[in-house]
């Protein structure tokens, strides 16, 4: 499962030279040529090393280009092209100079069936329309192979095999067009293709992993004078604000419109039933692409594009519960607005003869991505295990890996009257530790509202009466659930807290309940987001007392990470599930002194195990107190940790 991710990286760094020929020098004079003829275009390399054309550059390519406000289109009658000043396209945005506006050449080129190249001894930007094209029509089938990618479960190869006969020499990354909805909302946009390799009649389409952050993109998104943290993803299973109901309808935004209904539930963060993608040639007409889904987001059986395959899913990797035959009752059965369930949800990782002494590991997601389900029959069956890395990356250690997709809302009606989400999540740990003779450690991961799930679900283990409803007990909820702890006969030996306090709620008696059963913890914090100083000082003094300092040493952890990492990929510092289940499961953390190069992290300064370190602490960090607190660095990797006996 991490195999396509390394191969990636290391493509992305050869393909990176090759982008950088394309667009040229800053230093360098640029000549911009079509069909061999100079244009009479003005041209200049941008800030982002991208080309960037005037808009009578239309002239040049055939076509016709139109001017409105800080927007203008082109079109060759059948294809049209959009750009907008300061909107990102192709990598870079469309600029205003001297009241004329500038677009990347390469992008538009491309659009109409154009091929781009640099000639970096001439200094020449050429594009050649070739005398004949390919059709969708030459297709005999497309397959998409999806992975694990930073924004969660996406598409990361194409492979489109062509009729007998069909000439495919010349076919490049740019021969294509690859578009799908967006994850800000449901507009098409396209998919950045990094290369393209032909073998016979089948060509090989790598989808590019780069970051796809807007260029709105912030670092300090929090605090006085914050920006942006933003991100558009394409080609990924999981929404945003935006999802489909029963009948396949979109909703999204707050009035209907010709597009798209009224999103009045406030639902979104739901993982597609099928990736929408559609794949044409550049030069055809938008119309002529094939379609992976209908218009109602269901697969287009009797189409070009074969039934998509998931490399983490299906046999030997992650299954639903429902696949496994695995019917855990769930408290949600109780529900009369149409929002029940007789079984709770989930998805299970079983590794090839599984040795229980190598433990399990159970995860819970945040509030927006937990399972919701509408009176309608919708719901968003599968977001918490595809919206991100978080519980997919623990596969391959040894351990059984289990997303209990537990609710957090149920949509209207007096939900929490009849469900508990603590005696359903911990009636399906039972069921795997029974199940499976488990006799190694017994993890807990939780996300966000996944660590106040959590931390209301280990004190339940430990005895400790609870609330379902999940808030603090200064909302004047009383405590009056009580699991028969007797009947489960565990408790949890390692925590692993991310996005969240640690502790959440937790009075004199809950933590004392908890140092009783010896979990250790290891926190994670963003600089902007979540702060575990307080509470991991509280439970290191406690556990000092009662194992020593040493236990407590080794056994109660915190880690922040800085927000350079995050802003990269145009994430919150909320995000660090994606960022540990990307970067960190087999790779330690060597220090905030460090720079982002093509996705990867480059440490300026890397520390050593037992080195300390501070963070900046910009925006609302910058008066928290995280100001001046040294964080310790662990040359260990947080699953191994968590999975020691």
């Amino acid at each position: 499962m991490k195999l396509y991710r390394k191969l990636a990286a290391l493509g992305l760094a050869a393909a990176m030279a090759v982008g950088m020929a394309v667009t040229a020098s800053a230093a360098s004079p640029v000549t911009v040529t079509v069909n061999g003829a100079d244009v009479t275009a003005s041209a200049y390399i941008n800030d982002d090393w991208r080309t960037m054309v005037s808009t009578d550059i239309a002239d040049d390519l055939g076509l016709t280009s139109t001017v409105s406000g800080s927007s203008v289109t082109f079109t060759d009658g059948t294809t049209s092209q959009t750009y907008t000043v300061d909107t990102a396209v192709g990598g870079t945005a469309p600029e205003l100079t001297d009241g004329v506006i500038y677009v990347p050449f390469a992008h538009l080129a491309q659009a109409f069936g154009y091929t781009v190249a640099w000639n970096a001894a001439t200094g020449v930007a050429s594009a050649q329309k070739a005398e004949e094209t390919l059709t969708v029509d030459d297709i005999a089938s497309i397959q998409a192979y999806t992975d694990e990618t930073i924004y969660g479960t996406g598409v990361v190869e194409v492979v489109v095999t062509y009729k007998d006969g069909v000439d495919l020499s010349g076919v490049t990354a740019d021969s294509y067009i690859l578009e799908d909805r967006g994850s800000l909302s449901p507009d098409y946009g396209q998919i950045a293709i990094e290369s393209a390799a032909v073998d016979g009649q089948t060509v090989t389409l790598t989808i590019s992993d780069a970051s796809q952050a807007t260029a709105r993109n912030a670092l300090v998104y929090t605090g006085e004078d914050a920006g942006a943290r933003e991100r558009n993803a394409f080609g990924i299973y999981s929404t945003g604000a935006w999802y489909r109901d029963a009948e396949g309808i979109i909703h999204y935004g707050s009035e209907d419109t010709e597009e798209y209904a009224a999103n009045t539930t406030g639902m979104g963060y739901q993982s597609r039933a099928c990736l929408e993608l559609k794949l044409r040639h550049a030069g055809e007409a938008e119309s002529a692409a094939a379609c992976l889904a209908n218009e109602k987001g269901q697969y287009n059986e009797g189409g070009l594009w074969l039934e998509t395959v998931d490399r983490q899913f299906g046999e030997g990797g992650f299954q639903s519960f429902a696949e496994l035959g695995i019917q855990v009752p769930s408290t949600a059965a109780a529900a009369t607005d149409g929002t029940q369930d007789d079984y709770v949800r989930g998805y299970a990782y079983i590794p090839d003869n599984y040795d229980p002494a190598n433990g399990i590991v159970f995860t819970l997601q945040g509030q927006g991505i937990s399972y919701w389900k509408l009176p309608d029959g919708c719901d968003n069956d599968g977001t918490g295990i595809m919206y991100d890395s978080a519980t997919t990356s623990w596969a391959d250690n040894g351990a059984i890996v289990v997303n209990i997709h537990d609710r957090s809302s149920a949509g209207p009606g007096e939900y929490f009257d009849v469900y508990d989400f603590v005696e359903d999540d911990a009636n399906v740990m039972k069921y795997f530790i029974d199940t499976y003779d488990i006799t190694g450690p017994i993890v807990l991961q939780g996300n966000s509202r996944g660590t106040m799930a959590s931390a209301t679900l280990i004190k339940a283990l430990a005895g400790q009466p609870y609330n379902p409803q999940n808030q603090k007990k200064d909302a004047g909820l009383e405590e009056t659930y009580v699991l028969p702890v007797e009947e489960y006969g565990f408790t949890v030996d390692a925590y692993i807290c991310q996005n969240g306090t640690f502790g959440y709620s937790y009075d004199d008696e809950d933590w004392a309940a908890i140092a009783a059963t010896e979990m250790k913890v290891w926190a994670f914090d963003g600089e902007q987001d979540s702060n575990n100083v307080e509470s991991i000082a509280q439970y290191t003094q406690i556990m000092t007392e009662q194992m020593g300092e040493e236990w407590a040493k080794e056994n109660v952890r915190l880690t922040a990470y800085a927000s350079e990492i995050y802003a990269y990929w145009g994430e919150s510092d909320h995000s660090t599930t994606r960022i540990n289940g990307w970067y960190f499961d087999d790779a330690a953390y060597y220090g905030p002194d460090l720079t982002m190069v093509d996705g990867e992290i480059v440490y300026n300064t890397q520390l050593n195990d037992g080195d300390t370190y501070t963070l900046e602490c910009r925006g609302s960090a910058a008066d928290s107190s995280k100001a001046g607190h040294e964080y310790t660095v662990y040359d260990e990797l947080f699953q191994e940790w968590a999975l020691q006996h």
